[in-house]
């Protein structure tokens, strides 16, 4: 009896070993074919992100006309605003959180420069229409992105939002007048009222 308990000890702990190198076989497989490719891709997308950055960047050096400028910084606040996505499903938070930073810095640059142009938004919309166009898509977007954050670190989301609402307001009172824009406002506010 004891050897025939010695002799199975053995062969477990030889089954053992084999298992153990198998299973660890087994997980540097899968972190070279699923992880190393994530962080490769993350680099890639980093690098997409800088290179088309610049570009807009350097558009917005020439651009001269206003609705030139503000259609590049609604393309660079997009290309904020899709780095901070990629950011977010890789889980990175504070990352994400800097390119919103870098989005509602944009959103300000191009409500700045329709604002300070003097142009009369409602006979001549342009740039400010597609502005508000942007914003709306934006503001899905957003949402969206909000939704994936624990509830604690909602501050910079809910900034942004804040921010992108605030300058589509503003746009819609600049397109429509702000009397009109009061008045929409209100009913909303106050959906009963009409009803008496």
């Amino acid at each position: 009896m004891g050897l025939l308990t010695m002799f199975s000890c053995i062969l477990r702990e030889r089954c053992f070993r084999r298992l153990a190198s198998r299973f660890s076989t087994v997980l540097l497989f899968l972190q070279l074919v699923l992880v190393f490719p994530w962080q490769g891709a993350s680099v890639q997308a980093d690098e997409a992100h800088k290179a088309e950055l610049r570009k807009h960047q350097e558009r917005l050096q020439r651009e001269t006309g206003v609705v030139g400028k503000v259609k590049t910084f609604i393309r660079i606040s997009e290309v904020h605003l899709l780095a901070a996505a990629r950011a977010v499903k890789r889980t990175s938070f504070v990352e994400a959180d800097q390119f919103l930073t870098q989005y509602m810095e944009s959103v300000e640059q191009a409500l700045k420069t329709l604002k300070s142009s003097g142009r009369n938004a409602q006979k001549n919309p342009a740039g400010f229409k597609e502005f508000e166009i942007s914003l709306r898509k934006q503001l899905r977007t957003l949402d969206d992105l909000k939704s994936r954050y624990s509830f604690e670190e909602t501050d910079t989301t809910d900034r942004a939002i804040r921010a992108a609402r605030s300058a589509q307001e503003c746009m819609l009172a600049e397109i429509f007048g702000a009397e009109n824009t009061v008045r929409r406002k209100k009913a909303v506010n106050q959906p009963g009222k009409d009803s008496k």
